[in-house]
């Protein structure tokens, strides 16, 4: 059938379906990928909002499989089942702008549509962003468009919502309520988090753990200047005795846009599947590495140890993002140039790097409810103003 019939033919179907307020779904970003803050909103409606109906949108067979056969509501687009229960929700829940890029987003026309985003940094986005900087395929009207429109973005502090999220999207609230896959952090995993995570990975760890310190290197992806992992920036072959000579293991996960080399041939560098979830193993890394990602505003929460590897500063600044803040204020760790500054800086280890009190200090900017608790007031937020009709202020207090 012609993409332009289809297309037409969805716009009638959401014009013509009436919204049902206590219907949520849930949309993964990278279409229906079971990762982020989707996910672990979803699980807790699934499990704790029984008030509502909810379900996880997918266009991926082995996600949708997944979810099936752990008794977790979940559709598969194509499916007319797919078609008809987005076009009929009250509430579509979303961390990314994907949506917008394909034909089901348009069945997502009159609900109330809710932002969570995936992640806080540094970097600039949105309104704030300079599209010239960006990779080629967005313009400014292309920027415009895809962080308008939303109900409500969600924040988790006073400081990002002011200075990020408020100048950088269109949206009719901003709610502080903290990030549901930061719950994770404060409550061990379960059956239910570990769904969507690179289980061969975990289980290795879990084991390692206990006989070596392990280190998670979370390089983001470069729209313009190639692959982070490649390009010599790492001699992985010296990396790889260096840690086995100071205890360590090292786990990989690289952005999901990030091609990845193999890890062959390494005895103690683990690659973990960048297309699955980290986020419920991150109580066992004992130092987070990363360069410009966002993740480390995150591991803050557990008050462990953060290195910045960028031996490619000037030309990431220049050919890829722009920064919004100064990278050296954001960044409470060691800036390491070089592979020789980053084993020393590793070697350092342990909380005594002369960094703490600046972590915490970003910590407390960062994130203004700091228990493990997103989810439910995420949840009472929106299920109150779905069902009421009426707007929720949110409590700005931990």
């Amino acid at each position: 059938m012609d993409a332009e019939i289809i297309l037409n033919q969805f716009v009638q179907i959401a014009e013509l379906t009436p919204k049902n307020p206590s219907l949520f779904i849930f949309i993964g970003r990278h279409d229906g990928r079971f990762v982020c803050n989707v996910k672990h909103l979803y699980l807790y409606f699934a499990r704790h909002r029984l008030d509502t109906q909810s379900y996880f949108f997918t266009v991926h067979r082995d996600e949708y499989r997944m979810l099936r056969q752990a008794g977790l509501p979940v559709l598969l687009f194509p499916e007319i089942e797919a078609i008809e229960t987005l076009a009929a929700a009250g509430t579509v829940i979303v961390d990314n702008f994907d949506f917008k890029f394909h034909p089901y987003g348009i069945l997502a026309k009159g609900a109330k549509i809710i932002q969570l985003w995936h992640g806080i940094g540094f970097k600039k986005i949105g309104f704030i962003e300079d599209a010239s900087v960006v990779s080629s395929k967005f313009n400014k009207l292309d920027l415009k468009g895809l962080y308008s429109g939303y109900d409500a973005v969600l924040s988790t502090s006073p400081f990002y919502t002011e200075e990020v999220f408020r100048p950088s999207f269109r949206a009719k609230e901003f709610p502080i309520l903290g990030y549901p896959r930061n719950d994770v952090l404060f409550n061990r995993p379960t059956k239910d988090t570990l769904l969507g995570c690179d289980a061969t990975t975990f289980s290795k760890v879990a084991i390692l753990r206990k006989q070596r310190r392990i280190v998670l290197f979370t390089p983001t992806f470069r729209d313009n200047t190639g692959n982070p992992l490649g390009g010599g920036t790492l001699d992985f072959g010296r990396l790889d005795h260096f840690l086995g000579e100071s205890n360590m293991h090292m786990v990989i996960k690289a952005h999901p846009l990030t091609p990845v080399i193999s890890a062959q041939g390494f005895s103690h560098i683990t690659f973990y599947d960048n297309n699955k979830d980290i986020y419920p193993m991150l109580f066992m890394v004992d130092t987070m590495i990363t360069d410009y990602s966002s993740i480390y505003m995150d591991y803050l929460l557990l008050d462990r140890p953060v290195i910045f590897y960028c031996p490619d500063y000037d030309e990431y600044v220049t050919n890829n993002r722009e920064f919004q803040f100064p990278y050296d204020e954001m960044t409470p760790g060691p800036k390491c140039k070089t592979q020789d500054e980053l084993h020393l800086a590793l070697q350092v280890g342990g909380g005594n790097d002369g960094y703490a009190d600046a972590r915490r200090s970003l910590r407390d900017k960062a994130f203004l409810h700091q228990d493990g608790n997103a989810a439910g007031r995420i949840a009472d937020y929106l299920c109150h103003s779905a069902i009421s009709g009426r707007k929720t202020t949110p409590v700005l207090s931990a």
